[in-house]
């Protein structure tokens, strides 16, 4: 992969002469690819090519399996500051290695094996929650109640809180979500049940609190008011701070795509 930093390159957008030009969340100017050099039916059909194959087939998997983290994170996407899913589908493929029993090209991706990869996924590259939050925020999950709880530290600006923000406001913002395992299935990747499009993800927030004031320690629960179908499913929690800006009398609104928010607990 390219980068055009600038001139022509900048602003330009689409295909020429076997390139795709692009922009891309989180990197400066504009991203460049070339296209894969091998058509779908060559792939398909040429002997040489068939472990390409495979792995484009297992690759399907952990992209299915990221389809739901991304959905889990919908909640503290507002707060990421690049894509996160590449890195995401990237952490899947130790987990689908787990999988000894099926063949290449159709392994499974079951979370449930390895949930722990995706605790401390932060959604932000230069302003962490760690590095704003300088005292550990911590959470716990309760399988069984299908809840979890986020506990915040009393903030402290310019000791334990450093935003790195002009916006006047702040709050808290707390997720939990249910991942199912992802298996192969009928020629297909997809969760271990059908009526896992029914759960989803949960959130609370917090009320706005002054930049400047700071914030006493917090305490705060989510459930899950849909019971997942099977067994076969990993919940995330998910933790974040967002920034506010007044939009009307008594009204403040999420400033996007600034905060920090990471994934705080699985089990």
């Amino acid at each position: 992969m390219a980068k055009a930093a600038g001139g022509l390159g900048d602003g330009l957008r689409g295909k020429i002469d076997g390139l795709s030009f692009y922009k891309m969340k989180g990197v400066e100017g504009t991203v460049v690819r070339r296209a894969s050099g091998h058509t779908k039916k060559k792939k398909d059909t040429d002997p040489k090519l068939r472990n390409f194959k495979l792995a484009g087939d297992d690759f399907a998997g952990r992209a299915c399996m990221s389809k739901y983290l991304i959905g889990a994170l919908t909640h503290q996407r507002p707060m990421a500051d690049y894509n996160i899913s590449g890195p995401l589908i990237a952490l899947m493929k130790p987990v689908q290695e787990l999988d000894s029993v099926s063949d290449f090209g159709v392994r499974n991706v079951r979370l449930t094996a390895y949930p722990h990869v995706i605790k401390g996924f932060s959604l932000n590259k230069n302003n962490t929650l760690d590095s704003v939050i300088r005292f550990p925020v911590t959470g716990t999950i309760d399988r069984e109640t299908l809840s979890a709880k986020v506990q915040f530290p009393e903030l402290v600006p310019g000791i334990n809180f450093a935003p790195p923000v002009k916006q006047p406001y702040y709050a808290f913002r707390i997720s939990l979500a249910v991942i199912p395992d992802v298996i192969f299935n009928q020629g297909r990747y997809t969760a271990t049940h059908p009526d896992y499009h029914t759960n989803g993800v949960w959130s609370a927030d917090s009320q706005w609190f002054s930049l400047q004031e700071g914030s006493q320690a917090l305490e705060m629960e989510v459930n899950i008011v849909v019971p997942p179908p099977d067994t076969n499913f990993t919940l995330i929690l998910a933790a974040g701070i967002m920034y506010g800006e007044v939009k009307a009398l008594d009204l403040i609104w999420q400033v996007k795509h600034a905060g920090s928010a990471k994934v705080l607990e699985v089990g």
